[in-house]
């Protein structure tokens, strides 16, 4: 069993870190994927009046369980779930000498509590998946890690199954991105002949007056996705506009060895592309698709797999 350099460390991990529940094998890893108590009635009106700087004092007190372990540990990770610089303050009182590690998995900041800017002058480190807000505050850039990414057997395993369902299949929530969804699949099924099968989950609070029958209306389970990708040749992976981080999309289609179609630009960076594995709306010919989806998926080397493995990639941070 490979050894790892996390495993002379002590960590703690804080917030929502996909698939780490696969690293709770190691007695040193300690998982708490909600950084605050769940707050009721009364007592959350309160919280939101602290966290918006009304009796801005005590905030420890909302904080969980996990609160506990940081004189027990050396190394403390948190995702960008966090939502202000006490807990960074509290952590740093409660065990100076403890490394403390921001990891950003979202690109849209809108001056919110969680904005890389508001922690640069405190004692941790600031990590981003996305290249650009990478440069834009001077902080690393790492990209993330796919969960269900564990073994090469599983990969093989996964595409055994060679009866398609579809041509192309798309799953997510619509944040602006609809008309353009419905677009793609319309010149997917006309100009490349492909068929296509979108899950284009609803934005919260949002009315819409047409096209309700290409809409969910809650996510499906995550198995249920893995399922539809079995059954497809390819994935499309349809990045926001102000989007520069990888997403799960690319990584899914690498682990299933399926097709990637994509509007990602920056795909091109990443170590895995290879142009007969992945399709570039802004720069592949539309009429080749259908081509390109009827060639072999050329597998990626082992090595470059192994990188978005979830207990590699924490261990990336300690090389």
């Amino acid at each position: 069993m490979k050894k790892f350099l996390f495993e002379s460390h002590k960590v703690l991990c804080l917030g929502l870190f996909n698939g780490f529940n696969s690293l709770q094998i190691y007695p040193n890893i300690y998982t708490y994927p909600t950084i605050y108590k769940k707050l009721h009635g009364v007592e959350k009106y309160i919280y939101r009046l602290k966290e918006h700087g009304i009796f801005n004092k005590n905030m420890e007190q909302w904080y969980g369980a996990w609160k506990e372990k940081i004189k027990d540990v050396d190394t403390i990770m948190i995702s960008d779930g966090i939502r202000g610089r006490d807990i960074i303050q509290f952590i740093h009182k409660e065990n100076p000498s403890a490394r403390i590690i921001v990891y950003y998995l979202n690109s849209n900041f809108s001056h919110g509590r969680n904005e890389p800017s508001k922690y640069k002058d405190l004692p941790c480190e600031l990590v981003t998946f996305d290249k650009k807000n990478a440069e834009e505050y001077q902080i690393q850039f790492k990209h993330y890690y796919y969960p269900r990414m564990e073994t090469r057997t599983f990969a093989i395993d996964a595409t055994d199954n060679n009866t398609y369902k579809q041509d192309i299949f798309f799953i997510g929530e619509d944040k602006g991105r609809l008309n353009e969804l419905l677009k793609w699949k319309e010149i997917f099924e006309k100009m490349g002949r492909c068929t296509c099968k979108f899950l284009i989950l609803k934005t919260k609070h949002k009315f819409y007056f047409k096209h309700r029958n290409e809409l969910i209306s809650k996510p499906i389970p995550y198995d249920e996705v893995i399922k539809e990708i079995k059954q497809s040749r390819a994935i499309l992976d349809f990045a926001q506009s102000r989007q520069h981080g990888l997403t799960y999309r690319p990584m899914e289609a690498m682990c299933f060895q399926k097709k990637l179609i994509t509007n990602f630009e920056e795909i091109t960076d990443y170590n895995f592309y290879n142009p007969k594995n992945i399709f570039r709306l802004s720069h592949d010919n539309i009429n080749d698709l259908k081509s390109f989806l009827e060639q072999p998926y050329e597998p990626v080397d082992d090595s470059i797999r192994e990188e978005y493995v979830a207990a590699n990639w924490l261990d990336s941070f300690f090389q």
